[in-house]
C-alpha cells in the first residue's frame, strides 16, 4: 500500500544539511549538547557511544563498525568514542511544508545494525561522499538531491510509522497560512487571533489543531523556531550575539541569552565555541 504521506497533493518535501563529514577520523568527545538537527553517524572503525540525559533514561547506545547511530533533533546528548574511530557524519533534517519533521512521523531506531545497516550505511556513505566533492554544477546538485532522498527512503524503510502521522499531515496542510506567516515574520510578535484568522479558524479551534499537529502551542512553537535559527546562526555565521538577538526579534541580548541557556544549558557564546569544536572534519 502506498505511504499516505506520498498521497498528499501538496506535501512539499524539503531537506537541509547543516554539516557533513566523509570517513573522518577527527573525532571529539562532545560533552552535553543540544542540536537543532538530527545527528547520524555511520561507523567504519572503532565505536561511538551516545549518552542521553535524564529525559531519556537507559544505557548508552553504542554503534560499532558498519552500524549507525541516530540522535533526534533537540535531544540533549553527549557523544564519546573509542580511540581510532572513523565515521561518516551528518547533521540534517527533512521537512514537509517546511515545518513538519518527517522523522517525527516515525519511530526511528537509535541504533541501526545488521542487514538494515548495510543499506542505510551505504546511503550515508554516498551522501557524505557527494557532499565532500562540493560540485556546484547541475550534475552535482542532482547527485546531492538523489543521495539525500535515497538516505531518507532507506531510513524510513527501517523505521516504524506512528499511528498519528496521517492526522498530523492533514493538520499541517490546514495550518499552512499561519506557519508561512510565522516563518516570514520570525522577528515580530504574533497574536494567536491573527494566526487563526489566516487559517479561517476560531482561536480555540486553531490552538487545539496546532497543539495536536505540532505538539506545542503557537507561542512555544515560535520560540522553538527562533532558538533553532539562533543555533544555526551561532555555529555557521559570524554575527554577534546582539545581532542574532535583534534579527530574531528578542527585546535585548540579555533576554535572548537567558532563553537560550534555559533550553540548551549554555550561553550563546559558550554554545558557539563548543559546537564548532565538536564538528570533526
Amino acid at each position: 500500500m502506498p505511504d499516505p504521506i506520498l498521497l498528499a497533493s501538496n506535501a512539499a518535501l524539503d531537506y537541509h544539511i547543516d554539516w557533513s563529514a566523509h570517513r573522518s577520523s577527527h573525532c571529539i568527545n562532545t560533552g552535553w549538547r543540544v542540536l537543532p538537527f538530527w545527528v547520524v553517524l555511520h561507523v567504519w572503525r572503532g565505536k561511538y557511544h551516545c549518552h542521553f540525559d535524564a529525559a531519556r533514561p537507559g544505557q548508552p547506545v553504542v554503534a560499532g563498525p558498519g552500524e549507525l547511530l541516530v540522535v533526534p533533533a533537540a535531544i540533549r546528548h553527549a557523544l564519546t568514542f573509542d580511540p581510532g574511530t572513523t565515521a561518516d557524519g551528518l547533521h540534517l533534517d527533512f521537512r514537509l511544508h517546511q515545518n513538519l519533521d518527517v522523522f517525527s512521523l516515525y519511530r526511528v531506531p537509535s541504533l541501526i545494525a545488521g542487514e538494515h545497516a548495510t543499506r542505510v550505511g551505504g546511503a550515508v556513505e554516498a551522501l557524505t561522499a557527494t557532499l565532500a566533492r562540493q560540485d556546484n554544477g547541475v550534475a552535482g546538485l542532482v547527485a546531492r538531491h538523489a543521495a539525500a532522498y535515497r538516505f531518507l527512503e532507506e531510513t524510513l524503510a527501517v523505521s516504524q510509522p506512528l499511528p498519528e502521522r496521517e492526522r498530523r499531515l492533514i493538520g499541517i496542510e490546514r495550518l499552512q497560512p499561519a506557519l508561512r506567516l510565522i516563518n516570514q515574520r520570525l522577528d515580530q510578535p504574533q497574536r494567536v487571533e491573527d494566526l487563526a484568522r489566516h487559517c479561517s479558524l476560531s482561536r480555540n479551534r486553531f490552538s487545539a489543531l496546532f497543539k495536536k499537529t505540532l505538539g506545542v502551542n503557537p507561542k512555544a512553537y515560535i520560540d522553538q523556531q527562533r532558538l533553532k535559527q539562533a543555533m544555526s546562526l551561532l555555529v555557521n555565521g559570524e554575527a554577534s550575539i546582539a545581532e542574532i538577538a535583534e534579527r530574531l526579534g528578542y527585546c535585548d541580548p540579555f533576554h535572548f541569552s537567558k532563553r537560550f541557556k534555559n533550553i540548551t544549558g549554555e550561553s550563546p557564546r559558550d554554545y558557539r565555541h563548543k559546537i564548532r569544536k565538536t564538528l570533526f572534519r
